[in-house]
């Protein structure tokens, strides 16, 4: 089956955040949801649920069984159905891993806003170490690591697929950070939300690095940004460790059950939506490619990452003589991009290309003519 992800959906008016608070000659290119209809086995999960007409609280028995047989599809894993939490929503859950440790909270920058300030809204103070930057390739600089890290940091928090760097971290990687947590006793808390969104290498789930990571990890995932249902919140966490899943229940005693809907939607993704993904990664990497190449021949002085994951590009158009690039983009060809400061890095602005090519062409089109 055929899905045209290049169809035009107007979102204005339908209560749309990206779309509905936006002046109607802005192009919102900011918040990470995409502009694609779900697929067809969300929506008919979804209209089942809708036709009944009760929804009360609601289980569904098979759905751990679903993630199982996912992580044995998707990587090969074999995961236990008791390893896996089944959450309300993946943003407050952040609150309640930034309590599990007293103690500081270590974290990379640039990196997931909202992930970057949860332990300051949960009261805990951090330690922000940047990413190793060489043109505009970021990876985990272990040597600086190691200067920064104090004796009260029991946390660390990952973002990967890295939003807004795009990055995709290789094994090799993922099994430093391993030996760096195991010398300092640290959690690992690995935010994977965009997991399924890779371009260039697979995505290796974290807790499946090594034994320490198995022991001394919540790796958290969901459907929301994959399969673009953000307006129905759902996550789940897996966590190997006995001991530390009840410590993590415990510490999220109040979180809400997922709502019926929600689950419905998510159990469609992971059980029945395989080929819809399969053609929505080939659009996003045609987009990919196409934004990347345009950019480079109109700005060949612009800093930019080259996306391994997710489809939010992290660009400056500092280099080109643009001083404020997130003001001028909103002043001149009326692009709404997200700034970059509360990202941690300043001048920079994450691009979300999870659009149609037409709206993305008309993008650069606006580019190009104001510049």
């Amino acid at each position: 089956m055929h899905f045209d992800f290049d169809e035009v959906i107007n979102r204005r008016g339908h209560g749309s955040v990206k779309w509905d608070t936006v002046p109607e000659d802005v192009l919102p290119m900011f918040v990470a949801d995409m502009d694609f209809r779900s697929s067809p086995p969300i929506i008919e999960a979804i209209t089942a649920k809708m036709s009944h007409g009760v929804f009360g609280y609601g289980q569904d028995p098979e759905f751990p069984g679903v993630l199982v047989e996912w992580f044995r599809r998707e990587y090969g894993l074999a995961v236990k159905e008791e390893w896996i939490v089944l959450l309300p929503a993946i943003v407050p859950v952040l609150a309640v891993v930034s309590r599990l440790r007293e103690g500081r909270v270590m974290i990379n920058t640039p990196n997931y806003h909202v992930l970057l300030a949860a332990p300051g809204k949960a009261g805990k103070r951090t330690i922000l170490a940047p990413l190793k930057n060489t043109d505009e390739y970021y990876e985990m600089d272990f040597e600086d690591l190691r200067r920064r890290i104090e004796p009260d940091v029991r946390l660390f928090f990952l973002c990967n697929p890295h939003n807004p760097v795009g990055r995709v971290y290789k094994r090799e990687e993922l099994e430093k950070l391993s030996r760096f947590a195991q010398e300092h006793n640290l959690v690992v808390i690995s935010d994977e939300v965009h997991c399924g969104l890779v371009f260039d290498r697979p995505h290796i789930p974290y807790f499946s690095v090594d034994a320490y990571a198995a022991s001394n990890s919540i790796t958290i995932m969901g459907p929301g940004k994959t399969y673009n249902l953000a307006g129905l919140p759902f996550g789940f966490a897996v966590i190997p460790n006995d001991h530390l899943r009840q410590e993590f229940q415990r510490a999220g005693y109040a979180l809400p059950h997922p709502g019926i809907l929600n689950v419905a939607a998510a159990k469609a993704a992971y059980s029945a939506s395989g080929e819809w993904k399969a053609q929505l990664l080939t659009y996003l990497k045609g987009n990919r490619d196409y934004l990347e190449n345009r950019l480079k021949s109109a700005f060949p002085a612009l800093r930019m990452t080259h996306v391994e994951g997710t489809y939010l590009q992290w660009l400056d158009f500092r280099p080109c003589g643009i001083e404020r690039p997130y003001q001028w983009l909103q002043d001149h060809p009326k692009i709404l991009c997200n700034d970059g400061k509360p990202f941690g890095l300043d001048g920079y602005v994450r691009m979300n290309f999870g659009t149609t090519r037409d709206r993305l062409k008309e993008a650069l089109h606006r580019l190009e003519h104001h510049y």
